[in-house]
């Protein structure tokens, strides 16, 4: 049996999200996913994080429907 070449080394992945509008507006929303190796960093994530991310990108979308004549 042979051993694997390499190995891997990801510690951390990440995914920032920003918004450009028709008008040419920008809105950065930040990072949205986020794995990390560490657990307790992952749990930082989850508690701390996440909800943030959720609470701006929630912010976007009303502020979007409300643009566009419509109410969420």
């Amino acid at each position: 049996m042979s051993d694997p070449a390499a190995k891997a080394s990801h510690r951390a992945a990440e995914t920032h999200f920003v918004i450009t509008r028709a008008d040419g507006t920008v809105i950065d929303l930040g990072r949205g996913v986020y794995w990390h190796r560490n657990p307790l960093r992952r749990l930082w994530w989850r508690l701390w994080g996440q909800p943030r991310f959720t609470r701006r990108a929630r912010a976007a979308n009303r502020s979007a429907a409300r643009a566009a004549g419509k109410e969420l």
